[in-house]
């Protein structure tokens, strides 16, 4: 750790000196530009050019372009934050119109070039269009949309109110991956010991984003099953997650150590009433429907004990 100066010139502007052996690392001269971000009191400077530097994957083959493995690559090469992939394979009509299928899953990704053996795809966000805390809350929402909509169909029992249901799950999956992308990028420039705290946060909320993706998975499983068993006996227990999800959730971004002791408490009881409830039901349906819900339910409890760590964290500095 350094420590400079603060120096006052011209008797309206202040400044201090950069250290030289930064400034030639980094390829820097006099007159270049630097991005300065602003995060209460601490000041993070970028040179411009690095952070205008195109990230472009070249892959030479795929290896397989069975469906799974080729949806599941595609995935993979997505998450690492890349602007620009450039695949150079020869590649038959129906397996480009299966990436066009892929592609059309992941936020910003489009193909950009089709030629002869060379296939072009291209990130159009910048890092500045998403940030992963905006995009953890955008799964919060859909997750509170699919509740609702259970919630619906047990208190109407109209079946084609859970037609919405697969289409929101699908949504939660693609802002997963979106959020994993962003967090791959953070990752990138995070390459100092001073920066270490950034990193735990953001390896945080990657936990909370596969946690996050897994309830939205419980609750698509739930609605099918709930389609077969209608028992309004249900619905109470629905009401009580979704109260414990908005608590939780709410903890982990406001960092509040006591309504996140709250969320785990109340978590732990639903979980054994879910468990108590289930043992007195017969039926597949039924079961199935409350062990659902109970699999959410530990997700969420999962998402409290993060939120715990996270504030109990923030209540203290090194």
């Amino acid at each position: 750790m350094e420590i400079r100066k603060l120096q006052l010139i011209g008797g309206s502007s202040y400044m201090i000196s950069l250290p030289k052996r930064w400034v030639k690392e980094n390829g820097l001269d006099q007159g270049d530009e630097l991005i300065l971000q602003v995060d209460g009191c601490v000041v993070k400077i970028f040179p411009k050019k690095s952070v205008e530097n195109v990230f472009k994957v070249k892959i030479d083959r795929i290896p397989s372009v069975e469906d799974k493995f080729l949806r599941r690559f595609i995935y993979a090469l997505y998450i690492q934050g890349p602007d620009e992939i450039v695949i150079e394979d020869t590649i038959s009509p129906r397996v480009i119109t299966k990436l066009g299928e892929i592609v059309r899953d992941l936020i910003g990704m489009e193909i950009i070039d089709v030629a002869d053996g060379r296939i072009v795809m291209k990130c159009l966000l910048s890092t500045q269009d998403f940030d992963v805390k905006g995009v953890l809350k955008r799964m919060c929402q859909i997750i509170m949309e699919m509740m609702d909509v259970i919630e619906e169909f047990i208190r109407r029992g109209n079946p084609s109110a859970l037609d919405v249901i697969p289409k929101l799950e699908e949504e939660a999956d693609r802002f997963y991956l979106l959020a994993l992308r962003l967090e791959h990028r953070l990752l990138r420039e995070i390459s100092c010991p001073a920066r270490w705290d950034e990193l735990k946060q953001l390896l945080g909320m990657r936990l909370i984003a596969k946690l996050l993706e897994k309830v939205a998975d419980a609750l698509y499983d739930t609605s099918e099953f709930v389609a077969e068993w209608r028992d309004r006996e249900i619905l109470p227990v629905l009401l009580d997650l979704r109260r414990v999800f908005r608590m939780v959730l709410e903890s982990y971004f406001e960092g509040d150590v006591l309504e996140c002791e709250n969320g785990i408490e109340m978590a732990e009881d639903l979980e054994e009433r879910i468990l108590n409830i289930r043992s007195s039901k017969e039926g597949a349906p039924c079961k199935l429907a409350l062990e659902s819900l109970l699999e959410a339910c530990r997700h969420v409890k999962s998402i409290g004990e993060i939120a715990f760590n996270k504030a109990v964290r923030e209540t203290f500095s090194v």
